[in-house]
């Protein structure tokens, strides 16, 4: 009978321990079936698809800031130009769809590509189209 006892305890040690795997895996997948709805009912949004209507960006983009992380150190901190050119009066000349595309393609010894958000290209560009 002591043999029987020992074979009813390994049973039920194998019975236990397949009941506590199965509920950890039911447990991990409820939590993916819920990020799987909440990432189907709530998008994340990236690049273009975080524009509003136009798109104009939906956030308050700090244009200048961007600028002067990203620009400056060739066309200067107030716009006066350094090894890029001067662009205090670009507005005058060029519009925001330019700049944008200035921007986007690079020009003279501006390589393409600087700036990769596109809501950043266009608060840039507008920025800088108001500089008249």
């Amino acid at each position: 009978m002591a043999g029987s006892n020992k074979k009813d305890m390994n049973q039920n040690d194998v019975i236990d321990s397949a009941k506590a795997f199965f509920t950890s895996f039911g447990i991990l997948f409820l939590v993916f079936l819920i990020a799987l709805v909440g990432s189907i009912i709530f998008p994340p949004k990236h690049g273009e698809e975080a524009a509003g209507p136009g798109g104009a960006p939906t956030a308050n983009i700090d244009a200048a800031a961007i600028f002067k992380q990203n620009c400056s150190s060739c066309h200067g901190q107030n716009l006066e130009g350094i090894v890029g050119p001067n662009l205090t009066k670009v507005g005058a000349t060029h519009s925001a769809e330019d700049i944008q595309k200035i921007i986007k393609e690079g020009k003279g010894g501006m390589p393409p590509g600087l700036l990769k958000k596109n809501p950043e290209i266009q608060a840039v560009a507008q920025w800088l189209s108001e500089h008249k």
